[in-house]
């Protein structure tokens, strides 16, 4: 399966911050594997992040993102899914 990477990125935002041999971006690239497969549009797709080396993806993924305070990732989630029940959610 080919994945055109640059439909989902923020490519300004690169190179990106991670340390050599840190697994955040293999992560993020599964990911986007995922959300292709799936067939999920960029605007439909809230993703909110915490604190910390991973929170970072926010930044370079080209969807809804929230970057949330310590401890609040999950509040922040729950209330866009409340509010807009047909966004699909990532933490």
């Amino acid at each position: 399966m080919s994945v055109e990477y640059e439909n989902y990125l923020r490519m300004n935002k690169f190179p990106h911050y991670w340390c050599p041999g840190c697994g955040n971006g293999v992560v993020l690239k599964a990911f986007i594997q995922a959300v292709d497969e799936l067939g999920w549009k960029n605007n439909d797709i809230g993703m909110v992040t915490g604190i910390g080396c991973s929170s970072r993806a926010s930044g370079y993924v080209d969807f809804n993102t929230m970057h949330t305070i310590h401890g609040r990732a999950l509040a922040v989630a729950t209330g866009i899914k409340m509010s807009n029940p047909s966004k699909h959610v990532v933490v």
